[in-house]
Formats: structure tokens, C-alpha cells, sequence
């Protein structure tokens, strides 16, 4: 891999590209972590919620329950008209209930997206009338909005295609959805809020693959009069390849995971067009790289892919699309490819490569500068390298989202004459990895080396390092 960054060519400010962010009801964090991780990763922007009508109100009884012990099935499985996702439910291991989820995770954001599941199927198999459903819908949202008044952004269903999230027709969700919006159209009128509340979706899993329910659902509700606030995509590189390759779309499958994304988006662009509607934010509301598992090892492979991703979106190939990785804190027996942070038993938290890999990209400050990459063996080696200038020095982020281990040679042009210290601080299998360096304890991004480069007579700085495959590499170069 050959980095070159070119200090002649200002690219302008760069933005934190990981200002949105995820949290989860199925494995819901102590109460304190919110806090702690703002300190780290810094203040959301926008952090994406939840709220599970079926934990909140029991339609058999018509009971609420406001502050609901999340993760405790009230039910067994069998009993339940359907399953959803419920058998990888784990109770929060701190015992964090309902209202302190919500409003720890609120207090550190700008600004908050719901998102309000469960009940898909009952309200779509007859089990309960959509008026009950816009019922419960309303009142849930209302009440969230008492405990968090900076929820703006409502969305209506989760990953709404597949089977642990109801499985549904264009014509059941453009059902629901019209339920959902005559509630959240009466909410505003109702109280006239400060920050008025947007009601979108989908949350389509994978969006490419069944393109054509997304299409047909955008088409049902423009023949109703309705337009969304905002869409919402998920985008995973692996599940999106093996999925497209199961339909038999091979063309999409081979595409790389950056031409995936705007492949992606030319097709939302075209359905805008198509129905004549404007453009509105795009959140593509889960980031990962990896597929859903416990395995160790995943969690470097997906933060390599994942900043390969991110690298692009700071690059401002994508203006209108809003990426949250999936998921500041999981089950990690369940999702240590994807979490970002684990609780550790004396109740200290550590930095998982994903928590690494924000961080790094989040403390980034200064101008862009022009980065060109070679021999990176990635597909998408473009986005392999970001490199960023302030008054104290050079940073460069550089990662290999290859399967093989590389040679790299980083070179700067335009460097001052002298000696330049280069910091370096690596995130592989042994450094930086709390996950599998069993000497790494995730309290804090260590240094992993340290050179003295002296500039060359035509004014450039080179430095020579080595990558193990799935692995990156920050570069801190002071003037």
C-alpha cells in the first residue's frame, strides 16, 4: 500500500462523521454508559432509540407499562401470536429499565430518533384493529416525547422485509404507516411542539435486494398523498452480498461495498424522480461490515471495512445520506462483531476495535487534505487512507480492509525541513484490541511506536510500516 497525501491540496474542514449513532433495546447498557460514551466518542447528533409496543402495552390485558423491565418476555414464545426477534432477546444485564434508557441516551444527544416496532403481525393478521394500533402508536410516542422533548424523528417500523421484524407486504406497512402518521400529524397539533416531530422509514434490512418492496411501498402512499419526513436504510457489505447472491442479482452482488452504497442511492434518486418527490435526508441508520455473530475475530474485520465505509461518507461523495454505525453497546456473545464497547465485571467499560475505530475517526481534527492510494488490495482502496491537517501536525488514518497482510509506505509532500516525530497507534489482533490482545485492557488508544523521519530534500516525509489483513493504523506527524 502506498499512501501519498499532498499538503498543497486542502480538501476543506473535516467533519466528524460519526456524529450518529445506535442504541439497542436488546442488550440495553447501564444507565452511566451514555455518559461515559459521549466522553469517548463524543455527543451524538442524532442517537437512534427504541421503544417495543409489545413490551409497553399487553393488548390481551390493556395494560401499559410505562417504565417496562426491557428484555423481560411477559410471555413464553410459543404463546405469542409471533415470535419476532424475541428469542435473542437478553434482559439489560444492569436491570435498565424503560425510562432510564431512554432518557440517558436523550440527555447526550442533540437531537433523537424512536424507532417503534412490534406488533407488525398482529395488527396485520387481525389479531388487533389498526385503530388500536394508532392508539397505542400515539399514546407511545406522545409519552417518549414527555420523558425525551428532544425526539424529532419517528421511525415507523424495523427492517420491515424480514421474518424477526414481521415480514411485511408493501401493502401491510403502507397500513401501518398511515396509522402511524395520522397519530404523529395529531401529536403536533396537539401540543405544537418545539421541535416538531418527522415521521419516516423504512429501516429496510437490505434495501438492494428487495428494492422493488420499497418501491412499491413508496408508490402506495404517494397514491395516498404521503410523503415521508425522512428514509432510512441499513446497509451491511457481507449480508448485502450474500443476500444478492441468494436472489440471483449477481451484477449488484459483485459490485464493491462503496459501489454498493451508490448503487444504492441512484436507485432512491431514481424513485424520487420517478413519483416526482424531493429530496429528504437519507439516515442509513445501521453501518457494518460483518455479519451478525460472536466470533472474536469479526470485530477487527468489521471496524477495518467499517472505516473504509466512513472514509467515504467524510469524503462528501454522499451529502444527504447520514451513516450510524451498528452499535455503540451489544450483546457480545451475540454481536461482538458489531459493538463498540463491552461491560467489563468490575463495571468499567472497554473500547472494542469498532469503539477503537470511531474514536480514531471522531478525534480527527483540521483540514482534508488530497490522499491518493495504491496497491491497497482493497476494492475499494480509494477509501483506504484519510489524512487531515491542524496547527499541531499531520494525521493520517490508513487502513487495510484486505484478507492479506501488506507493506505500506506513507509519503507527505510539502513538509517542512527538519525532523518530524510519527506517532503511531495500531489497531490489529494484539494492539489496541481488547477483543482478542489479551494485554490490551480498552480503557484508552495506546501509542504502539514511535519514529524520527527527517525531511527529504525535495520537501517530502517517508515513513515505512507493516498492516496484518483487517487491520489500521493512525499516524500522528508533528511539524
Amino acid at each position: 500500500m502506498k499512501i501519498s497525501v499532498n499538503r498543497s491540496e486542502k480538501l476543506g474542514k473535516y467533519h466528524d462523521i460519526t456524529r450518529w449513532q445506535n442504541s439497542t433495546l436488546r442488550y440495553s447498557p447501564p444507565e452511566d454508559f451514555p455518559e461515559h460514551m459521549a466522553k469517548e466518542i463524543g455527543r451524538a447528533k442524532i442517537m437512534r432509540t427504541w421503544i417495543t409496543l409489545d413490551e409497553y402495552y399487553d393488548y390481551r390485558t390493556g395494560e401499559f407499562y410505562p417504565d417496562y423491565d426491557i428484555g423481560v418476555a411477559r410471555y413464553p414464545i410459543e404463546e405469542l401470536h409471533y415470535p419476532y426477534d424475541w428469542s435473542t432477546i437478553v434482559p439489560a444485564p444492569s436491570g435498565t429499565r424503560f425510562v432510564a434508557y431512554l432518557t440517558s441516551h436523550a440527555k447526550q444527544a442533540d437531537e433523537v430518533l424512536l424507532n417503534v416496532r412490534r406488533f407488525e403481525r398482529e395488527v396485520s393478521d387481525g389479531i388487533i384493529t389498526y385503530e388500536e394500533y394508532e392508539r397505542i402508536f400515539e399514546k407511545a410516542v406522545e409519552y417518549c416525547k414527555e420523558l425525551a422533548p428532544n425526539i424529532r424523528y419517528i421511525e415507523c417500523c424495523n427492517e420491515i422485509e424480514v421474518r424477526p421484524f414481521g415480514q411485511l407486504s408493501a401493502e401491510e406497512y403502507v397500513k401501518i404507516y398511515l396509522c402511524a402518521h395520522r397519530a404523529i400529524k395529531r401529536l403536533n397539533e396537539k401540543h405544537s411542539y418545539e421541535i416538531p416531530l418527522e415521521l419516516g422509514g423504512f429501516a429496510a434490512a437490505k434495501p438492494i435486494q428487495f428494492w422493488d418492496l420499497v418501491h412499491d411501498v413508496v408508490k402506495g402512499l404517494k397514491a395516498e398523498g404521503i410523503e415521508m419526513d425522512f428514509y432510512s436504510y441499513h446497509f451491511y457489505a457481507l449480508s448485502a452480498t450474500i443476500g444478492l447472491v441468494g436472489s440471483k442479482k449477481y451484477d449488484e452482488a459483485k459490485l464493491s461495498p462503496v459501489e454498493k452504497l451508490r448503487h444504492l442511492t441512484a436507485l432512491h434518486n431514481d424513485m424520487l424522480h420517478e413519483f416526482d418527490l424531493p429530496k429528504k435526508k437519507v439516515f442509513l441508520n445501521e453501518v457494518g461490515y460483518s455479519r451478525t455473530t460472536g466470533v472474536d475475530g469479526d470485530a477487527i474485520y468489521n471496524a477495518a471495512g467499517l472505516i473504509s465505509l466512513l472514509i467515504f461518507f467524510a469524503c462528501g461523495d454522499e451529502p444527504e445520506m447520514y451513516p450510524f454505525p451498528w452499535c455503540t453497546f451489544h450483546n457480545p456473545d451475540l454481536q461482538i462483531s458489531f459493538t463498540q464497547f463491552l461491560l467489563r465485571e468490575d463495571g468499567s467499560y472497554a473500547m472494542t476495535p469498532n469503539g477503537v475505530a470511531i474514536k480514531m475517526l471522531h478525534n480527527l481534527k483540521g483540514e482534508k487534505l488530497g490522499v491518493s492510494v495504491s496497491e491497497a488490495l482493497s476494492r475499494d482502496g480509494d477509501y483506504c487512507a484519510l489524512a487531515v491537517e491542524d496547527e499541531e501536525g499531520i494525521s493520517v488514518l490508513c487502513v487495510n480492509a484486505s484478507g492479506e497482510s501488506i507493506f505500506g509506505e506513507l509519503e507527505i509532500a510539502g513538509m517542512p525541513a527538519g525532523a518530524h516525530t510519527v506517532r503511531r497507534f495500531l489497531c490489529d489482533s494484539s494492539h489496541n484490541n481488547c477483543v482478542t490482545g489479551k494485554k490490551c485492557n480498552g480503557k484508552s488508544i495506546e501509542q504502539t511506536g514511535e519514529a524520527c523521519c527527517e525531511t527529504r530534500a525535495d520537501g517530502t516525509l517517508k515513513h515505512i510500516f507493516a498492516l496484518e489483513k483487517f487491520s489500521f493504523l493512525l499516524f500522528q506527524i508533528d511539524f
